[in-house]
């Protein structure tokens, strides 16, 4: 599974220290859980995940890098990526101008 990210990351031409940091990021959420094989990893897994990172204190910047790097993983390896994308993404409502 992690030579497969890899694979996936350099073919997009990826910068190997934006690389490096999301395989830390995988590592630390697969270690998190236990994970040995890729049918294991719930989508609870990953929100549960990032509300924890974000309750022990750590920068927006490295939950972004973490909910990114996931979503890379589920979206682009397991192809697993219509539902990824509608429960990782934030509840915010999003502001809405209107000219005329």
């Amino acid at each position: 599974m992690l030579s497969t990210f890899r694979t996936e990351y350099r073919r997009r031409m990826v910068p190997y220290h934006a690389e490096v940091s999301a395989l830390r990021w995988i590592r630390k959420f697969l270690d998190e859980f236990s994970i040995v094989h890729s049918s294991q990893i719930q989508y609870w897994q990953i929100e549960y995940y990032i509300a924890e990172l974000k309750r022990k204190g750590h920068s927006f910047a490295g939950c972004l890098q973490a909910k990114s790097s996931l979503q890379f993983l589920m979206k682009n390896v397991l192809k697993r990526g219509d539902t990824a994308e509608s429960i990782l993404v934030d509840e915010t409502p999003a502001t809405v101008k209107i000219t005329g």
